[in-house]
């Protein structure tokens, strides 16, 4: 990786950012005298991309990118910015420093865009996620904060495209189940790209002739600019009175990840009482709820490829391609908060061979919900209900059963049965036996053994004729 003052073509006495960095964005290409050595006369454009990497999306977004570059032939000379005050202090001193060609953002606000176009340097936001509440287009039509002549901003946004979403949203939910409600749960009342997403999705499960319901988990704005934190007690007395079944859709992954902890804590159960479908797909969260988080994948790589196509565009002086074909979709990733809830017998069955196989092994409650693949509440409930006892007295019953075949049918010690029948210790499986059969493992050998011992010997001495 190259420093981003490396990258610069004429002499500065500035320095750039300490933390910004820049890189090829094909493979290093050897420069003579500051210019590209495969064309004299062509440098590669300068781009500045401003990307959380951190999320499964942006990191989708540079691959797309990296894709359209190098199946166009084409080289840039990138430089990355993962955060909102890094891509402002880098983008302000590119501007300065003549150094910059285009941009590629999520990161944007008024005086960013304005700057922008007062330089006149193309622009791609992806504006599924840019400016807080306002459009890039209502951030463009302030006028510039430069204090240069006004000029126009080549520019062009890669959008979600909403309405397929809340078509695949609300049809993954229809091809399940029945539901008697829908709903949404906004992540913040400030953030544009959580009620754009909820304006959609609202929409389409009316279209489909569902009761809808809407909840702000950080609250509403009591006035202008004010703050709130997230509002559990609020969350949860509305999921209670939600009709159910409920198809619900979380603004984000992490929202959806509240709504499964509360709907435990509440006696509800995911998806039978309230199935979730969180959107970003991001495995932080997807995959460690209980039960696994369905949720819907933003076609990141498609985003990035168009976003390279239209800056290229745009820095070629040509016209950005249609908004329409700019547009990026989403596809759903099926997990178990949205899985049709199975019967009875088909939830125990799967419980009861994974205790059978594993017990003895040392297999927890957790490990048994978790195989099951739903939630706690449904699994403990339905294991009850059809065989009349908990999961976890079902694992003890497993291992001491274990206990007592080992102690009838061979000579081993308890120090070496124990580990075999998924105990940590004898003393722990001594408790746990003594609990079970109101006597010791010594007696209850000794009890077993002499009958045994009896019939062994009318074996070996049968009576005289």
């Amino acid at each position: 990786m190259k420093r981003l003052s490396a990258t610069i073509q004429k002499p500065s006495s500035r320095s750039a950012p300490p933390s910004a960095v820049a890189s090829d964005a094909d493979q290093p290409v050897p420069e003579e005298n500051g210019q590209d050595a495969r064309s004299p006369t062509l440098p590669p454009k300068r781009v500045l991309v401003g990307l959380w990497m951190g999320g499964v999306f942006g990191r989708d977004v540079m691959d797309g990118i990296h894709d359209w570059l190098r199946e166009s032939g084409t080289s840039w000379r990138i430089r990355f910015a993962d955060s909102v005050s890094l891509f402002s202090s880098s983008l302000d001193w590119m501007v300065a420093e003549h150094a910059l060609d285009g941009v590629i953002t999520y990161y944007y606000d008024d005086t960013s865009l304005s700057n922008l176009r007062g330089a006149g340097i193309p622009c791609i936001t992806l504006g599924e996620y840019g400016g807080i509440g306002e459009s890039a287009e209502e951030c463009t039509a302030r006028p510039p904060k430069t204090g240069k002549t006004p000029v126009p901003l080549p520019f062009a946004s890669v959008d979600l495209d909403l309405p397929a979403l809340a078509r695949e949203a609300v049809g993954h939910f229809l091809s399940r189940a029945d539901f008697r409600s829908a709903a949404y749960v906004e992540n913040h009342f400030d953030h544009g790209w959580s009620r754009r997403r909820g304006d959609a999705v609202m929409a389409e499960f009316t279209r489909q002739g569902l009761t809808t319901s809407r909840f702000f988990h950080y609250g509403r704005p009591s006035s202008l600019g004010s703050k709130t934190g997230p509002d559990f007690a609020g969350l949860a007395a509305w999921l209670r009175g939600l009709k159910k079944p409920c198809a619900l859709v979380a603004a984000n992954d992490a929202t959806a990840a509240d709504v499964i902890r509360l709907c435990e804590s509440e006696g509800l159960v995911v998806p039978r009482d309230v199935a979730v479908l969180g959107i970003d797909d991001n495995p932080v969260f997807c995959r460690h709820t209980e039960p696994n988080l369905s949720s819907l994948r933003l076609d990141g790589r498609r985003a990035g490829v168009n976003a390279a196509r239209a800056l290229a565009a745009l820095m070629d002086g040509s016209p950005a391609p249609d908004p329409a074909a700019l547009r990026f979709g989403v596809s759903v990733s099926r997990r178990a908060s949205t899985a049709a809830t199975p019967s009875i017998g088909e939830i125990v069955q799967r419980a009861i061979d994974f205790i059978d196989a594993n017990a003895c092994r040392g297999a927890t409650l957790g490990d048994v919900v978790r195989y099951c693949g739903y939630s706690r509440t449904l699994v403990a409930l339905r294991f009850r209900q059809m065989t009349g006892r908990s999961i976890a007295r079902a694992i003890r019953k497993r291992r001491l059963d274990e206990a007592r075949r080992l102690l009838r049918e061979t000579s081993m010690g308890i120090e070496e049965i124990a580990p075999l029948c998924g105990y940590e210790s004898a003393s722990a499986l001594h408790r746990a036996f003594s609990r079970e059969t109101g006597t010791t493992m010594g007696a209850w050998r000794r009890t077993v053994a002499a009958p045994q011992n009896s019939e062994k010997s009318r074996e070996n001495h049968p009576p005289s004729p």
